[in-house]
């Protein structure tokens, strides 16, 4: 099985609150001493025109934590800001993010 320093996802939302599992297979892949970088949307009023379906799959960092393996130390565990402009329509919003490193 193959492993690396850095393995990361960026705005992938499975649905059904998929992203715990998603976390776990994708720190199968981190090497010891290495790093997984989750990063997606977070829930935000600014999303109210998509589906319910696609709103249920957008998560908080905090609700990966499940995912990551006794051997991982979650190093940043966070909502960060950002401004959006959809439309000619400017909104705040926030990415999730999970860092984490692998206990060497």
């Amino acid at each position: 099985k193959r492993t690396y320093e850095l393995v990361t996802t960026h705005f992938l939302h499975p649905p059904d609150g998929g992203m715990v599992k998603v976390t776990s297979r994708l720190a199968e892949a981190v090497t010891p001493g290495g790093h997984l970088l989750v990063v997606g949307h977070a829930p935000s009023k600014a999303f109210r025109h998509l589906t319910a379906s696609h709103r249920r799959a957008m998560f908080l960092a905090d609700e990966l934590l499940p995912g990551l393996p006794d051997d991982f130390e979650a190093l940043v565990v966070e909502q960060r800001p950002r401004t959006a402009t959809r439309n000619g329509t400017t909104v705040d919003v926030h990415d999730s993010t999970l860092f984490a490193r692998r206990q060497a």
